[in-house]
């Protein structure tokens, strides 16, 4: 698979990537279809057409290159699988005084800059999701659908029973240690996922935080930009945010209109199948069928991206690589413990922002500027991750009064898991965050997804 190098990447005009499959060239000033996340508001905003070449097993499907197809941006690996492919973007968070509101987002596509250095001049930084291994992305691959079992492979299905590390009810092939394909054999626990994520294959990886909050942010701006459910079906006055499978019983804690289909699980009957809700763009994260399901609610994800020895948290350093990663604690390529910490994450300290150990919910949204509008360094990677500023906390309808819950001491090896789960009701949601489980620890309601990058 191929990898983008620099981040000094120019076209002939300057304008973006070089070589976009297609016959296709950008022309100075011109903005055109090949990887863009398109307009906040607009049809097919959030997801997009990959530059390819696309990975060995990952084709087309019909409407991928339209817009306003179902299933435009969507593409099918060769499990079954289908992934959205999400083109890289710039964003700009609106401090007050940089040319936008306090907490306005200004998204911009990829080939908009000649290159990062000039995005970070004018105030926008390329979001943490987009670089891997220290090298800048075109966009990611990400599961439509929370993983399900197919036959040992973790797929990503529509109507799938969705894996979890610990079983749930009677459904004892839906969890973590069932995913044995491509020669896994993942622990039933959270740091079992990394293994899990490897069972479709060895460029697969469990997702990250990062990526996790790309999408919210993209809801986030499409949720401003829009005044309408024309291309925003959750669109509402009051909780404009995507919604999901959190009320406990098969609906929406802010949408009575959504039913799920439930699993069969015969212990916990709230919990539905994955992308199974009766209006499914409510669901997603832009708002359109083409979207990423099930972020607020259904089960947890565990990811990569934060972890803690008990004293200080850590964040994933941008040049560590996702597909190397590993559920461990004793390697340098293990994201948990001493050696992994070393090697993989750069210390955010005891406290972090609003991140104080305030044991319990802290929960996102102010009057105050929310994230850093930082372009480089720990700030940067830290509203990547969806992390708060202190002052950008109480809550508010804008981030779903979602937030970050924090126990009163980090623990070691901390496991971050975001979005909600099928019981949690106004806790669940896109910005979503718990900072308070292990490495070490199976739940019934923590499952994951799958990405992948070029």
């Amino acid at each position: 698979m191929s990898t983008v190098k620099t981040d000094a990447i120019t076209n002939s005009s300057g304008n973006g990537p070089p070589n976009f499959p297609h016959g296709f060239t950008l022309g100075a000033g011109v903005i055109g279809p090949i990887n863009n996340i398109g307009l906040p508001a607009g049809q097919g905003f959030g997801v997009g057409i990959c530059p390819g070449p696309l990975p060995a097993g990952m084709a087309k499907l019909s409407g991928t290159e339209d817009p306003a197809s179902d299933n435009y941006g969507n593409y099918l690996f060769s499990d079954g699988s289908v992934m959205c492919w999400i083109p890289a973007y710039f964003y700009k968070w609106g401090t007050g005084a940089n040319g936008l509101a306090i907490n306005a987002v200004d998204i911009k596509p990829f080939a908009y800059f000649a290159d990062v250095a000039t995005a970070s001049a004018a105030g926008y930084a390329l979001h943490r999701a987009f670089y891997d291994g220290g090298a800048v992305q075109y966009g990611v691959f990400v599961d439509k659908y929370l993983v399900s079992n197919n036959g040992g492979i973790g797929s990503s299905l529509k109507n799938g029973l969705a894996v979890a590390s610990a079983q749930r009810g009677s459904l004892s092939t839906a969890v973590f240690s069932a995913l044995t394909g491509n020669g896994q054999s993942p622990a039933n626990n959270l740091g079992g996922a990394l293994a899990a994520a490897k069972s479709r294959g060895s460029n697969f990886f469990c997702n990250t935080r990062f990526i996790y909050a790309a999408l919210a942010l993209l809801s986030y701006a499409h949720a401003q930009a829009s005044s309408s459910t024309t291309f925003c079906a959750w669109y509402h006055a009051t909780n404009n945010f995507p919604k999901g499978n959190n009320n406990n019983a098969l609906g929406d804690h802010n949408d009575t209109a959504i039913l799920y289909v439930a699993d069969g699980n015969g212990t916990y009957p709230g919990c539905g199948k994955t992308g199974s809700a009766n209006l499914f763009a409510r669901t997603t994260h832009n708002g359109q069928n083409s979207g990423v399901s099930d972020l607020n609610g259904l089960l947890y994800e565990t990811q990569s991206g934060m972890t803690s020895d008990a004293t200080n948290l850590y964040i994933l350093k941008a040049t560590a690589q996702a597909k190397s990663l590993t559920g461990g604690n004793s390697g340098a390529t293990d994201i948990f413990g001493a050696t992994g910490i070393a090697a993989l994450y750069d210390s955010l300290g005891t406290t972090y922002q609003s991140l104080t150990k305030a044991g319990g919910w802290v929960l996102y949204g102010s009057a105050a500027q929310v994230l850093s509008e930082a372009t480089s360094g720990n700030a940067w990677n830290a509203a990547g991750a969806g992390i708060a500023l202190a002052g950008g906390t109480g809550g508010t309808n804008a981030f779903g009064n979602d937030g970050c819950n924090q126990p009163a001491a980090w623990p070691n090896e901390l496991s971050l898991i975001s979005g909600g789960a099928w019981n949690d009701a106004a806790g669940a949601g896109v910005f979503a965050l718990a900072l308070d489980n292990v490495r070490s620890a199976s739940n019934v309601a923590v499952g994951f997804r799958s990405a992948l990058y070029l």
